[in-house]
Parts: structure tokens; C-alpha cells; sequence
């Protein structure tokens, strides 16, 4: 099968690659459409991470169902699935309580284990989701991005929701910024210094912009609030500055949600943050649950993708990463399809 390769940082080969044989367990995928995710970016740039080089990435991936191991069941031809790529054990203390993103064992379709980047990928029937019937495939691509999103709104949230800071207006932050709305903030403010960025959260429920570049992000947002603060701030940027912000932007007794990836080392400064009580959270991946109400939501429309997508050929994988790493545009989620 052709298969976009891994050949270590900044080395992809659009080429020949094995077909994926199906194990005990396992579906077999043609994929449709695989999304590149921030993380296959920071690897792509020399981020460290256990995964086999050569490999295929790509964890953010639907397709068609075109054969199964014998021992599963419940799956028939060209059934229409999204797959959940964080797999883990299901048995240590984690993945018993409910907590199974956070499951020491855990790996990824598209880290450890080949994933979407390919004509087909093999799956664990346990990993995957069938579709409705008005949710297409290609928007089935992003229910692994907004699923991370879900998990942070899940997992964090508490008490009435009004005033929302989303820092960053990539594919998670635009996310954030309609959760927010579905979550009931009334102010809803997003710094970003693309301008095309901006714009797109405007459209898609932001109540106010901040070009970054223009504008001190803290004085502008802050001034908003009459100089009290957010309640929640989504830091979808991962960098140090955006993290900074994110401490500054708070109201007391308000909460941070780090939601980006990123190597960038972050002072913080806890002479502001004990005496204010703040609420500084990480938030890792999704589980089922998350995945399953994504899912929901896009199909239901309640959440847009379409203007965020910006789809080509497997083939100019190699093209698109160094697009995306160097001068990305206006592209917001590239999805490549096989």
C-alpha cells in the first residue's frame, strides 16, 4: 500500500509500505481522510518521542471497514468508523476509575503503532466508533481534535461560566471557542495574531477579538472584564507567553486549562497565583466518553468544522508538513486523504 513515511525530524516519504496484517481483535480500515495534529508537527520538527522510525503517523483518522479478524464481531462491510487512537490497558487504577487517558500503558495509533497516514491501517475493534449517517467522513477526521477539547470543558468546569478567554485560534482554540458558547459564556475573547484566525472565531462565536501582534492581550481582555478577569482561560498556544497570559487573564479564584502541547519552558509566577487562588490545569487526550459525545456534536451540527478543513492528497504529505511548519496560510486543519 502507499503510505506517507516517517523517516526521523523533518524526513517524510510519500512511498511503498507493507500491508498492515490483521492480528486477533483487530478491523481492518481504508482510510478516508487523516488529519495532521499539532503533536505530528512538533515530532516533525524534532520534538522526542517513542515512536518507530521509520513509521507512519497519523492519529486523527476515519475510513471505511474492509475486513476483521475472526474473532470480532458487529462490524460489516463499509461500515463507516472513526477510530479513538489513545489505547490503553484497562486494568490499572486509572482506567478503573474512569481515568483511562491518563493510563500509564497507554499508547498511540499513529505513535507507537502505525497509524492513519496510509492507504489502510489495522485497529483494535475496541478503539472504534461507528458513524451516523449525516456525519461525513472528512468531518469524522476532526472528532479526535475536538474530543481533546471536550475533555477539557468536561473535566474543568464548575459553577457559572461567563467570561471565556481562548488564547490561540488554531483548530482547538476555534473548538473551545464554540464549547464555550454550547457552555453558556457571554464574553468570549480570543487572541491570535493571524488575522484570518481571528476572523474565523468571530464567525464562529467569539464576542471579541485580539490581534496579538497589535494589541497587549492582557490590558484588552482585562479591559473587558472591568479589570476583574475570566473565569476560564483555554491556552491553545503553547508557548510561554500565551501561558503567562493565561495566569494573568484570571479573575481570583478562576481556572487555566493548558491544552497545547509545547517545549517552550514557562516561569510562573506563584506569587500571583496562591494568593488568588487560581486553578492551573493540564489536560491530557480524551476518553470514550469524550469521544462519543464529539461525535454527537458534530453530527448534530451543534459544532462546525468545514471552514476550518483544508484537504489534499496523501501524496503531498511531505509538502504539507513543511507548509505547515514553515508558512501554514490560512490553513487551519489540513486533512490528508489516500
Amino acid at each position: 500500500m502507499k503510505a506517507l513515511i516517517s523517516m526521523g525530524p523533518r524526513q517524510l516519504k510519500f512511498g511503498d509500505w507493507e500491508d498492515p496484517g490483521i492480528l486477533p481483535g483487530q478491523v481492518l480500515i481504508e482510510v478516508a481522510a487523516c488529519g495532521i495534529c499539532g503533536t505530528d508537527l512538533h515530532v516533525y520538527n524534532g520534538l522526542p518521542a517513542p515512536w518507530p522510525v521509520p513509521g507512519i503517523r497519523g492519529h486523527e483518522f476515519a475510513g471505511k471497514v474492509i475486513a476483521w479478524a475472526d474473532d470480532v464481531e458487529g462490524f460489516q462491510d463499509g461500515d463507516r468508523v472513526v477510530a479513538q487512537p489513545l489505547l490503553y490497558c484497562g486494568g490499572c487504577r486509572f482506567c478503573r476509575s474512569g481515568q483511562s487517558n491518563l493510563c500509564s500503558k497507554a499508547y498511540l495509533i499513529g505513535g507507537e503503532q502505525p497509524g492513519g497516514f496510509a492507504e489502510q491501517v489495522a485497529v483494535p475493534a475496541r478503539a472504534l466508533f461507528q458513524l451516523p449517517e449525516n456525519l461525513s467522513l472528512k468531518r469524522a477526521a476532526l472528532v479526535e481534535t475536538l474530543a481533546t477539547s471536550v475533555h477539557a470543558f468536561e473535566q474543568n468546569l464548575s459553577g457559572l461560566l461567563r467570561n471565556v478567554a481562548v488564547l490561540g485560534a488554531g483548530a482547538q482554540g476555534l473548538f473551545a471557542v464554540q464549547l464555550a458558547r454550547l457552555a453558556g459564556a457571554k464574553l468570549i475573547a480570543v487572541s491570535e495574531v493571524a488575522p484570518h484566525r481571528l476572523a474565523m472565531a468571530r464567525k464562529l462565536g467569539a464576542t471579541h477579538v485580539v490581534n496579538a501582534r497589535q494589541e497587549n492581550v492582557v490590558e484588552a481582555i482585562g479591559a473587558l472584564t472591568g479589570g476583574e478577569g475570566v473565569d476560564l482561560v483555554i491556552e491553545a498556544a503553547g508557548k510561554a507567553l500565551t501561558r503567562q497570559q493565561a495566569i494573568q487573564l484570571l479573575r481570583p479564584g478562576g481556572t487555566a486549562i493548558f491544552l497545547a502541547l509545547g517545549a517552550e519552558a514557562s516561569p510562573i509566577d506563584f506569587m500571583s497565583v496562591v494568593p488568588r487562588e487560581l486553578h492551573l490545569r493540564g489536560t491530557q487526550c480524551y476518553t470514550d466518553a469524550d469521544f462519543a459525545l464529539a461525535i454527537e456534536l458534530l453530527a448534530n451540527g451543534e459544532i462546525i468544522c468545514d471552514p476550518l478543513i483544508t484537504a489534499m492528497p496523501l501524496e503531498q504529505g511531505p509538502a504539507a508538513f513543511e507548509k505547515l511548519s514553515s508558512n501554514p496560510g490560512e490553513a487551519i486543519k489540513v486533512l490528508l486523504e489516500p
